[in-house]
């Protein structure tokens, strides 16, 4: 069996506030060794330990809105022993630190004697019963999780939890053996409206781990059903913490579980159709960006909440597929941050119970959602504010868009394409999100997509075809201008200023109808540069609804008549000019005559 003891906070004048609670969880990207025991390598310990000075000052300044924060998470094995251990205790035991708070963190593997050496101190809790010393074996290792409590009165008290179950890899051993804990704290206290919460966390697989043919939460869910049947009343849980290593978090069988856990038919005395399951990861990469592992910090409530989802709410997702590959918790309200390279989350946690039914009563659980950066990162995806979802979107896509010298390496403008190419990835991660949104409904035609949330491969060769475009056009031409609100770009062609529009559809006559409503006002000539899905030249035989079109660079427009500013360009042609052209300078007479053929 897994033994419970329960720790009473409303002793200790522990008072959570019952409508928000201010939380920070860092998601750090960890460097271990690659055989158990597992422990922060060398070289990344100074990396690792500012990464927790950097987290503890994002708590402390609070920008989340609430009074303080109420909830610090540090993910498994992200704190280094015992340096890291002493940066929490010291950052904990400042004056500045506020009282009436929690931190829940997860240490790097412990030796016997560090395991010891953290029992012993001052304020600190072992369940001396199952995991006291004694049953450690001498050339064991310890995976633990602490939970640091300052009391009202500014006490701090620590509890050490060692992980229950061994994952894969700490199971398929080579050296030594991961030691296996037996218990599990449960804490409860008072909110300030004088209702209890309740709060316990487990170490990653212990989540999915089953001991004596019970999943660890269910030992948990028995020890509150016994207390409820004592008091003769139900007990409800508050939140559920789960910090995590795990490089695949929306694995089948770590979201099961979230189906089972919420099913109120098991435990029913343990009311949890108001419980926040909170998962808090490690990153898949040392920067923000696209990542296929680990991230994917999240909070998961029942169905039965009365949160709404928002459609396209900046820093965090609705989950699903796009961000789950599954649709398992489709039935939930499943907030998923979006960033799963290094940052720190910080944000205010609505209180379930603290809504009201109806329309007035409508709120989403998460508010004032920031990423922090760690290590100095400057980057628009990491701002320390909110992030929209257009942003992080775009500047995923452009981390990995190659520039067209990657493809065409031996044609003679490939090297100056190099540093259009990097101009114009600049400028683009550089608009605003209003912008990013709107030029990526100007250049995906076939785009179904209402919210970036749900753009994928169309949007993303959309964005290809807008940045290549840019990268050739722009040879020989000053710095494209970006951010209109008409055109994608302003650019300079022949000493005139010409807006620009690349669009790619299904073809080129459906990219031109799909402009027809996007020109801007008749200030001055558009061009448009449209691809089909087999990148076809367009024939100006073919003619256009459009016609008369602009066949020169600075031709005057007509103000009756939009049309008459339009330039047309296929990408094909545009890329032949790319390919057959000797010289940066040659391109915009080459660009010209292209139009005027």
């Amino acid at each position: 069996m897994v033994h419970i003891e329960t720790v009473d906070l409303s002793s200790r004048n522990v008072t959570l506030p019952s409508d928000r609670v201010g939380m920070v969880i860092v998601q750090p990207y960890l460097s271990l060794t690659a055989v158990e025991p597992y422990r922060c390598t060398t070289q990344a310990k100074p990396q690792q330990l500012a990464m927790i000075s950097e987290t503890l000052v994002v708590s402390r300044a609070a920008r989340h809105g609430a009074s303080k924060t109420h909830f610090t998470i540090f993910p498994e094995y992200s704190i280094p022993c015992p340096e890291g251990v002493e940066l929490v205790e010291v950052a904990l035991r400042a004056p500045e630190w506020p009282n009436g708070t929690i931190v829940i963190g997860g240490t790097d593997a412990l030796s016997k004697l560090e395991f010891a050496t953290l029992a012993n101190m001052p304020g600190t809790h072992l369940d001396l019963a199952y995991n006291s010393l004694d049953r450690v074996p001498d050339n064991a290792w310890i995976n633990c999780g602490i939970t640091w409590v300052k009391a009202g009165d500014g006490t701090i008290e620590r509890w050490l939890q060692p992980k229950l179950f061994p994952a894969w890899p700490e199971l398929n051993i080579h050296y030594q053996h991961m030691f296996r804990g037996n218990s599990v704290f449960t804490f409860s206290g008072s909110f300030d409206n004088q209702t209890k919460y309740r709060f316990c966390s487990l170490v990653c697989f212990d989540w999915i781990a089953t001991v004596d043919n019970k999943k660890v939460w269910q030992w948990v869910l028995q020890d509150l059903q016994g207390q409820a049947a004592q008091a003769q009343a139900e007990l409800s849980l508050s939140w559920f913490f789960v910090v995590q290593s795990n490089p695949k978090p929306s694995h089948d069988t770590f979201l099961t579980e979230v189906s089972r856990f919420f099913d109120q038919n098991i435990m029913p005395s343990v009311r949890r159709d108001r419980a926040c399951l909170l998962f808090a990861n490690g990153a898949g990469k040392p920067k923000p960006g696209k990542a296929k592992t680990f991230g994917s910090s999240s909070l998961v409530f029942p169905p039965q909440t009365l949160f709404t989802q928002p459609d396209c709410s900046p820093t965090f997702s609705n989950g699903g597929p796009r961000f789950r590959s599954s649709t398992l918790l489709s039935a939930y309200r499943d907030f998923v941050f979006r960033e799963r390279g290094a940052c720190i989350h910080s944000f205010l946690q609505v209180n379930p119970n603290s809504l009201n039914a109806g329309a007035a009563g409508r709120t989403i659980a998460v508010e004032n959602a920031f990423v922090f950066p760690l290590g100095g990162t400057n980057d628009r995806r990491v701002p320390s504010d909110s992030v929209a979802a257009c942003i992080k979107w775009l500047n995923d896509e452009l981390d990995e868009l190659p520039g067209l010298s990657v493809t065409y390496p031996d044609v003679p403008l490939a090297t100056p394409t190099n540093a259009t190419h990097e101009q114009t990835v600049v400028a683009l991660r550089q608009i605003s999100p209003q912008s990013a949104a709107h030029a990526m409904k100007l250049a995906a035609q076939e785009s179904k997509a209402k919210y970036a949330d749900d753009w994928d491969q169309t949007e993303s060769y959309a964005l290809e075809h807008l940045v290549h475009t840019l990268d050739i056009v722009c040879l020989g031409s000053s710095a494209p201008t970006l951010g209109d609100d008409s055109a994608h770009a302003s650019v300079v062609m022949n000493h005139q200023t010409v807006d620009l529009l690349a669009i790619r559809g299904e073809s080129h006559e459906e990219c031109l109808k799909h402009s027809r409503g996007l020109l801007p006002p008749p200030r001055r000539q558009t061009l448009l540069v449209s691809r089909d899905p087999d990148n076809n030249p367009w024939l100006r035989r073919f003619g256009s609804f459009l016609q008369p079109e602009s066949r020169h660079l600075g031709q005057e427009r007509n103000i009756t008549d939009p049309a008459t500013g339009l330039l047309h360009l296929g990408y094909r042609n545009l890329l032949d000019i790319f390919q057959q052209t000797a010289t940066v300078a040659a391109v915009p007479g080459a660009i010209d005559a292209e139009l005027a053929r």
